[in-house]
């Protein structure tokens, strides 16, 4: 499919904010681009995902540039979790192509009701903790939910993620969000692959996205650090719950 100029302006646009928004909570933009391009632009579900998860990788990159300069990326909890994020990125881009997506996506609006409220109850003590290996094992397989979910819906794994750091570990807010933001890079970069192999990732949309993304996610992971832990939170639980209604708008209409 061919799209106008204007199209991709357009998408470049939206990417711009969406790469701020998911530099800034470490959850990889996916969740403003995706319901926008099938929303609003009328860009097929499978063009759009690819296209996202092209535009997530490029988040985690451009976030995790300021991220690791200001060392609050938890890289000892970051490197176990590589793994299992991969697995199931892989395993959620093969199921992609087949499964239904409006009863994926109904049961992770489920989820992210209830992680977003205990994120708004709960916080992160700030301090590291000792881990036993029973929250390794299910941050691990947590993990590889994530990155099921991100292949499947092109929203980023950022949402499983930064829960797993701030409820299991107990990492500050910023301290989730810079870590989500170095570990969707991985997920995004191994379904992603899948999909252009597939033929579904259209290479003048994923440079849009790429492009606008970018320079967003720098932004917002700058942004993040003028921002108290609390109120991070607060934003982040918002912005699932949001992004929960916004799937599930999806579901009814169609698009998913």
């Amino acid at each position: 499919m061919d799209y106008a100029p204007l199209t991709l302006v357009a998408v470049a646009a939206v990417s711009l904010a969406a790469g701020a928004f998911g530099g800034m909570l470490g959850v990889g933009g996916g969740i403003v681009l995706v319901p926008v391009m099938v929303g609003l632009l009328g860009i097929p579900l499978e063009e759009a995902r690819s296209a996202s998860l092209v535009s997530v990788i490029v988040t985690s990159l451009g976030a995790s540039l300021v991220y690791l300069k200001d060392g609050v990326t938890d890289l000892e909890r970051a490197g176990p979790l590589q793994l299992p994020t991969v697995v199931g990125a892989v395993v959620g881009a093969h199921l992609g192509m087949v499964l239904n997506g409006r009863i994926v996506a109904t049961l992770f609006s489920i989820l992210i009701f209830i992680v977003s409220w205990q994120m708004l109850v709960q916080r992160g003590s700030g301090t590291p903790r000792k881990v036993p290996g029973s929250t390794w094992m299910w941050a691990g397989f947590a993990c590889v939910f994530g990155g099921i979910l991100s292949s499947l819906l092109g929203v980023g794994g950022g949402l499983i993620f930064v829960p797993v750091m701030a409820l299991l570990f107990g990492s500050e807010q910023r301290v989730a969000s810079a870590t989500s933001a170095f570990l969707i890079g991985m997920t995004a970069a191994s379904s992603a692959l899948i999909y252009q192999m597939s033929g579904h990732l259209h290479p003048w949309l994923g440079v849009s996205s790429a492009g606008g993304i970018f320079l967003g996610a720098q932004v917002g992971a700058r942004v993040s650090g003028m921002l108290s832990g609390r109120r991070l939170r607060v934003i982040f639980s918002f912005v699932m719950i949001a992004t929960a209604f916004l799937l599930l708008n999806r579901v009814v209409r169609g698009d998913v």
